[in-house]
């Protein structure tokens, strides 16, 4: 992902957008094939551990600046490592007329994952949904595995879910802007995949006690009679990953996007605002006014987000559930990455933070099944 620490607070102040620079042509990559739809998350991220290893034997060197300047048509003034992670290093890039781009490469990560991330960026700016802004990406370097793309300034919603009351109209934006990019990219209306969420979730590297199996049977036959929205699911809806400025989002990132239930990035956004809740009660636990604003913002995201529709999918009595239930497979795709991660070594990310990370996404699945059993009826 781009990484959460492009924000304002951590460039230069006064620092402004770049001016235009030279737009790559829409011949540089061939289109790819519609996605087909998918349910199956756990399945699509021991997919993308194949698809790392096998990137770890073909690794991509950083850009030079004879390269940058080729592929911008601007004269660069210096290029220097932002920030990085196991998956992506950003860099800042000072152009000698004053202006900054920002390029992100995939560093376990394939070129197809490349073109994939420059057509979306492209449809999701062609949507023109009001207030959701796409940065304009200035040009691409195959060989780099690296996309340059518009300096946006601002914090992101998960940086101000920690420093700012501004949070709350940021969630509420976030909640309308989700709601009308599912309106516009609706395919259908239709019956909750269970069987298959059911399959996936098989799929999952944990163990289930006898309640927590028969809680999760409970849950996938109430949810069958649910109907669901479908079409493009942008997987990575989330705080860290969206800029408010001015009263105006900016997504920074691109995840897996693909066709699926639109649910999924609903209780995506709304998982990772609670996850953000919890770590501020463990780290500020006498912060009671900062846990007050939080909540506030998951009620603004939910209610930006219904007023959007006439009519939900699924009806109020099963959606609550049904939510819950796709944060259950969400918790389960991070266990799965982060066995892999643990399972990797040194190789990506820190051998010790991964570790301690798989007991806590023990203790929140064991929280998600309490929550599934108080929203089955009694």
């Amino acid at each position: 992902m781009l990484l959460r620490a492009i924000n304002r607070e951590k460039f230069p102040r006064g620092l402004d957008k770049p001016r235009t620079i030279n737009s790559m042509k829409d011949s540089i990559l061939p289109a790819t094939a519609a996605h087909a739809i998918d349910f199956g998350y756990i399945q699509g991220a021991f997919r993308r551990i194949e698809a790392m290893r096998s990137s770890e034997v073909d690794p991509v060197e950083p850009p030079t600046v004879g390269e940058l300047e080729e592929a911008l048509g601007e004269a660069v003034e210096k290029c220097d490592l932002f920030a990085k992670n196991w998956r992506n290093r950003v860099y800042r890039i000072e152009l000698a007329h004053g202006g900054f781009v920002l390029g992100k490469q995939l560093v376990m990560g394939t070129d197809a994952m490349l073109r994939h991330q420059y057509e979306e960026l492209r449809a999701l700016a062609a949507l023109q949904i009001p207030k959701l802004c796409v940065p304009n990406t200035f040009a691409l370097l195959p060989a780099r595995r690296m996309l340059l793309i518009e300096f946006v300034p601002g914090k992101t919603i998960e940086s101000l879910a920690w420093t700012s009351e501004d949070v709350v109209p940021a969630c509420e934006l976030a909640g309308k802007s989700l709601a009308r990019l599912q309106l516009a990219r609706t395919e259908s209306i239709g019956p909750m995949p269970v069987e298959v969420i059911d399959r996936d979730l098989a799929m999952a590297p944990w163990r289930l006690s006898l309640r927590q199996k028969k809680i999760l049977k409970s849950t996938l036959e109430k949810l069958a009679a649910a109907e669901v929205r479908m079409g493009h699911v942008h997987y990575d809806y989330k705080p860290a990953n969206l800029i408010y400025q001015n009263n105006e989002l900016f997504f920074l990132d691109i995840g897996r996007i693909g066709r699926g239930v639109h649910l999924w990035d609903y209780a995506c956004f709304r998982s990772s605002m609670r996850r953000h809740l919890w770590r501020i009660s463990l780290r500020r636990p006498h912060d009671r006014h900062r846990r007050t604003i939080v909540r506030q913002s998951l009620v603004a995201f939910e209610q930006g987000y219904f007023t959007s529709f006439t009519k939900r999918h699924p009806e109020p009595p099963l959606f609550a559930l049904a939510v819950k239930l796709f944060e259950l497979q969400r918790t389960a795709v991070f266990m799965t990455m982060q066995k892999a991660k643990v399972a990797s070594g040194e190789r990506l990310g820190n051998p010790l933070v991964n570790r301690l990370t798989l007991p806590l996404l023990e203790i929140e699945k064991r929280w998600l099944f309490r929550q599934l059993a108080r929203e089955l009826p009694r």
